[in-house]
C-alpha cells in the first residue's frame, strides 16, 4: 500500500473516533511523521471531500481537526435530530 495512502486512511480513522477535535501535534505523533506532513494531509483530505461534494468536511477548529457534517445540510441534520428526540420522548 502506498504510504501517503496509510496515513490518510490512518487520519481518517483516528478523527472518526476522536471525541474532540485533534491536535496535529497529536497526529503526528501517532503516525510517526512530521506535523509538516500532518498539516498537508489533512488539507489533502479536506479538498478531496469537497471536490467530491460530500456530506460532511474535514475542519480545524479549537486547534485540531473533526469531522462535520456539510453546513448546507443542517436542514436534513436537524430533522434527523427532532425525529431521534421525537422518538425517545413517544418511548418513555
Amino acid at each position: 500500500m502506498n504510504p501517503d495512502l496509510e496515513h490518510l486512511r490512518a487520519i481518517e480513522a483516528v478523527l472518526l473516533v476522536g471525541h474532540d477535535p485533534v491536535a496535529p501535534e497529536l497526529l503526528a505523533q501517532l503516525l510517526e511523521r512530521s506535523v509538516t506532513d500532518i498539516e498537508r494531509w489533512c488539507h489533502e483530505l479536506a479538498a478531496g471531500y469537497e471536490a467530491d461534494g460530500r456530506g460532511f468536511e474535514l475542519v480545524r477548529v479549537a486547534g485540531g481537526y473533526r469531522f462535520q457534517t456539510h453546513g448546507d445540510l443542517t436542514p436534513y441534520v436537524e430533522r434527523f435530530l427532532l425525529h431521534d428526540q421525537r422518538a425517545r420522548l413517544s418511548a418513555s
